[in-house]
């Protein structure tokens, strides 16, 4: 499926999907996370923690955001059990990573902010407002096929950013997150390359 190159902001883009769907864009603040691991590393105010481990973060929120708003609408239309099933998953998964994502950030006194904490952040690893319209005027086994085709490019994004901070950050905690997002959603990667083949 050919990429397009508009891509709005992450978290305004995340607004139009949201409302598309009926969601609330509510955030889950009561949940906690274990303290920050005491490894040495290039410190930042005094903690260790560094910028790669901040951007991780920042960007990996409103790309599990999308995901769960996209996982909906799957659940909403797809015509494929195993579509659903694996949709389902999805947003089982990406909810607890966004909240314990966030909680990090807290910790160390970052927030999520339209474009990032420089306003420079890329957001190439979002879906599109033009490739969310084609899914909702999508039916059948046509929207099963763009749905996969889409959530498979989705998921490699996400992985991509995963792995660069696993080479860059410093954090244990954050690097575990990172790694788990790694092992399972290339393991979903494959299981939609499957179900593509089928």
């Amino acid at each position: 499926m050919p990429r397009t190159h508009r891509v709005l902001p992450s978290l305004a883009l995340l607004l139009v999907l949201t409302a598309a769907c009926g969601g609330t864009g509510e955030t889950d603040t009561t949940t906690s996370t274990a303290p920050p691991s005491t490894a040495p590393t290039t410190a930042i105010a005094d903690s260790d923690h560094n910028r790669s481990d901040i951007e991780f973060a920042q960007d990996m929120i409103p790309h599990h955001e999308q995901a769960v708003v996209v996982a909906e609408l799957a659940l909403e239309r797809a015509s494929s059990p195993e579509v659903k099933d694996l949709a389902q998953r999805i947003k089982d998964a990406q909810n607890p990573e966004k909240n314990a994502l966030l909680a990090q950030l807290r910790l160390w006194g970052e927030t999520v902010t339209p474009g990032g904490a420089s306003g420079e952040h890329d957001h190439s690893h979002l879906m599109t407002e033009e490739t969310f319209q084609q899914l909702q005027q999508s039916t059948g086994p046509a929207f099963d096929t763009l749905w996969l085709q889409t959530m498979l490019e989705h998921h490699q994004g996400a992985v991509d950013i995963a792995q660069a901070q696993l080479r860059n950050g410093s954090d244990t905690l954050t690097s575990m997150y990172a790694q788990d997002i790694v092992d399972r959603q290339s393991k979903e990667i494959e299981e939609m390359t499957a179900l593509l083949g089928q």
